[in-house]
């Protein structure tokens, strides 16, 4: 079998390349999302969500101003959800792409091989007529 088997075979190498992107998926969306859980526990809601109906008797600047904190938070730890949800896809869709790789990568190494094969025992078949 020559190199130019192998890179000359179209499944073989879109089989290589969506082992190499499903990786790359997989390994990046595994990393954000390890940070991303960091920073929701990080930002998990405190319990002063709920004790800010206390704050009526206030105008409404002060209510702002002391609700500010509590309300950024919220928003980080919301926007902490979406992005851990967006890269639970992109692991999910990094393992698809990895195994379709796989499987591709697989067959088609095994459509080179017989042809290999086919052509070897071709040459060997037209040799051994000749003498």
């Amino acid at each position: 079998m020559k190199p130019r088997d192998i890179y000359s075979s179209y499944l073989l190498v879109a089989g290589f390349l969506c082992l190499v992107l499903g990786l790359g998926n997989w390994v990046v969306g595994a990393i954000e999302m390890a940070r991303y859980q960091g920073l929701l526990h990080k930002t998990a809601q405190t319990g002063l969500e709920d004790s800010y109906r206390s704050f009526q008797e206030l105008d409404h600047q002060k209510n702002e101003e002391v609700l500010r904190p509590i309300n950024e938070d919220r928003e980080k730890y919301n926007a902490a959800r979406v992005k851990l949800d967006f890269y639970y896809v992109v692991v999910s869709g990094g393992r698809v792409l990895f195994l379709l790789g796989a499987l591709l990568t697989f067959f088609a190494l095994i459509r080179v091989i017989r042809q290999d094969t086919v052509m070897k025992m071709r040459r060997l078949a037209a040799s051994a007529l000749k003498n």
